[in-house]
């Protein structure tokens, strides 16, 4: 605790209170009709509820909901701003929907709900004149607001937090939301002093879209964001009684080893123990006509709309549209055996040119640009798979780098590259200084990968530039050697795109240009060495980012604004390595292993393998020298008859 947030005394009195207020709600229900909210509240309701609380207590303002459907979150929010609004005087909050017609909706029951409460509970009225087109003010000067935040960008895209200043918000259904630039100008307008300030951000799933970058980062930000999950088993009505005919249907199989794994995760991540009530429940819900086929049970397996729409846990909830491209079990194994948070981070301050280029440890997490897993070998073989922003669509605003250990029989992933910021002519120095860096051993080697559709060709002219520039220019080159940056281009081959029907090698287009169908065969090749432990990943970013990847008729991409700069990145570096180091490095026997083994040999070991090694490379010349003079003396043996 920060010491800084609500007193126990505080938030016990408000959170009493609160339940209290509910006595007094009234709602309509599709199910029940008119029913008091207080008397009808779902387990997953007071559970929101009370870890809302618990955070205000520990000084965090910030609460991500994530849920599945139609567990009334949405309307008990409602009833706990405007409740907020009326024991604190001169707030302002707002209620933000993701379209007017909801946004109507909710309007018409929350005034409903106030209008009718007891004059006996002395809750703050509609202050007359209050009821107006912006929303709705108290008698004691709180104010809400009704928005809609628009489900698609439009020229009033940037207005939504506009002139506002806020200590109080409900944003609801936060998937449907297109509109970036009015969500980034809404979060301007929230209070980041106020003691008793409480941002809601709820909504179900629905794809990998804003939404899930949203709760990605909130779930990285646990100092200052709160993240509640709700699934199916939320709900106290979404079970099957023992005494319902439909009991004896869809309990009567036990639990299927795909479901017992899932009701073990529940109880580990949420503490929550699945009844086979709420597995039968489950289980209709999914698939009612399931059968079962000759000895193997029944299997209710939902598609991915219903599974989203009632998930068991937050991973469950973000369900891809399309075909899946990256298997999940996959990435989960890589996740577990290969992803490490162990790495140094750091980022470039450019300036105006090259020779003002520095690297500084990334003082914080945001900051970080590049993270380093592995630092140069210097007899290793280093790729670089490089996807400038914007380079194969539109969508990409990050530039992305790969560095890539090449071996025999695999690549490692050693270091990553990304940021919004970076200009093209700043990238290029960017692949400079760490080709310079991986690339200064005594025997290292390294080649690199360039897109360069759109930005990639000026990176490229701008990087032919800087060579240049290095070789010609004298100034430049006394600046060069005071900063140590002589050999960048030492040992950097300019990979060379070979189309695979080319009847020559070394035919074709510098680095590549990338279409339809070269980026379909480059991202089946990056999954293929993904699933053959071929390509080992270190980064979660990059791991997150697959798990977005769709196949979508004839093309492989991240859905809508989501990105996926780092997978191709990744994928031009497994086809550079492919097509030119890999036969070599098998021909010189360079696996993993070996490099490995090579490393961890002494001083003492090495000489004593290379003289090892030298001595059996001369028995082994002699013994073909043997070879050769018997075969010629066979010959001569043989003419002589």
């Amino acid at each position: 605790m920060s010491g800084f947030g609500w007193s126990s005394e505080k938030r016990e009195r408000v959170e009493l209170a609160f339940f209290q207020f509910l006595k007094r709600c009234y709602v309509n229900t599709k199910d029940y009709g008119l029913i008091c909210i207080g008397d009808n509240l779902f387990m997953g309701q007071t559970y929101a509820i009370n870890k809302i609380f618990d955070a205000l207590e520990e000084d965090i303002h910030d609460i991500y909901i994530l849920k599945s459907r139609q567990l009334g979150i949405s309307t008990i929010f409602r009833c706990l701003i405007i409740f907020l609004l009326g024991i604190h005087k001169g707030l302002k909050g707002a209620i933000v929907f993701d379209t007017a017609e909801n946004k109507s909706q909710a309007r018409s029951e929350l005034t409903t709900i106030i209008r009718d409460l007891p004059t006996t509970l002395k809750f703050p009225k509609i202050k007359k004149g209050g009821d107006n087109r912006e929303g709705l003010t108290l008698e004691n000067n709180s104010q809400v607001l009704f928005k809609s935040a628009g489900i698609k960008k439009s020229k009033s895209s940037g207005t939504l937090g506009r002139s506002v200043g806020l200590a109080l918000c409900h944003a609801s259904e936060m998937c449907s939301w297109e509109n970036q630039e009015g969500l980034r100008a809404f979060k301007e307008s929230l209070s980041d002093i106020n003691p008793d300030r409480l941002y809601l951000w709820e909504s179900t799933a629905r794809g990998f879209n804003q939404w899930h970058e949203m709760w990605q980062d909130a779930r990285k930000d646990t100092a200052h964001c709160k993240c509640i999950f709700l699934g199916f088993w939320a709900k106290d009505t979404q079970r099957i009684d023992r005494a319902h005919p439909d009991f004896d249907v869809y309990a009567a199989t036990p639990p299927t080893e795909i479901e017992a794994k899932k009701i073990r995760q529940v109880k580990e991540l949420y503490n929550i123990d699945i009844t086979m009530e709420q597995l039968a429940w489950y289980r209709r819900k999914m698939d009612p006509s399931a059968q079962a086929e000759g000895d193997a049970d029944a299997e209710y397996e939902g598609d991915t709309v219903q599974i989203q729409e009632q998930p068991w846990t937050e991973d469950e909830a973000f369900q891809q549209t399309g075909s899946i491209f990256f298997s999940a079990e996959k990435l989960t194994e890589v996740t577990l055996n290969d992803v490490s948070d162990r790495y140094n981070s750091y980022f470039f301050s450019v300036g105006t040119e090259f020779v003002s280029t520095i690297v500084l440890k990334a003082p914080t997490a945001k900051m970080a640009e590049l993270k380093v897993w592995e630092e140069p070998d210097p007899d290793g073989f280093y790729i670089l798979g490089i996807d400038p922003a914007f380079g194969e669509n539109e969508h990409n605003d990050r530039s992305s780098i790969q560095v890539c250990r090449a071996h025999a029989d695999c690549l490692e992933q050693v270091a990553e590259y990304a940021s919004p910021l970076i200009r093209t002519e700043q990238l290029a120095w960017v692949i400079a200084t760490l080709m310079g860096w991986y690339g200064s051993g005594a025997n290292s080697q390294i080649k690199y990968a360039l897109e360069i559709n759109g930005p990639g060709a000026a990176v490229f002219t701008e990087l032919r530039s800087l060579r240049h520039q290095i070789e010609a220019n004298s100034y430049l080159e006394n600046q060069v050697q005071e900063r140590g940056l002589k050999d960048v281009f030492r040992n950097v081959r300019t990979y060379l795109y070979t189309r695979p029907d080319a009847v020559q090698g070394g035919s074709g287009s510098y680095h590549i240009k990338t279409t339809s169908a070269l980026k379909v065969t480059f991202m089946e090749r990056l999954r293929d060495m993904v699933t053959g432990n071929k390509f080992h990943v270190r980064s979660l970013e990059l791991v997150e980012e697959m798990k977005t990847i769709a196949r979508e008729g004839d093309t492989i991409k991240a859905p809508g604004s989501m990105k996926d700069d780092r997978v191709l990145a990744a994928a031009f570096a497994v086809h550079c390595w492919e097509t030119g180091p890999r036969k070599m490095l098998i021909t010189q026997n360079r696996t993993r292993d070996s490099e490995i083994a090579r490393k961890r040999l002494t001083i003492t070991d090495q000489v004593n393998l290379y003289q090892q090694n030298q001595l059996q490379a001369f028995f082994a010349s002699k013994k073909h020298a043997r070879i050769d003079q018997a075969r010629q003396l066979a010959r001569q043996s043989w003419r002589r008859r």
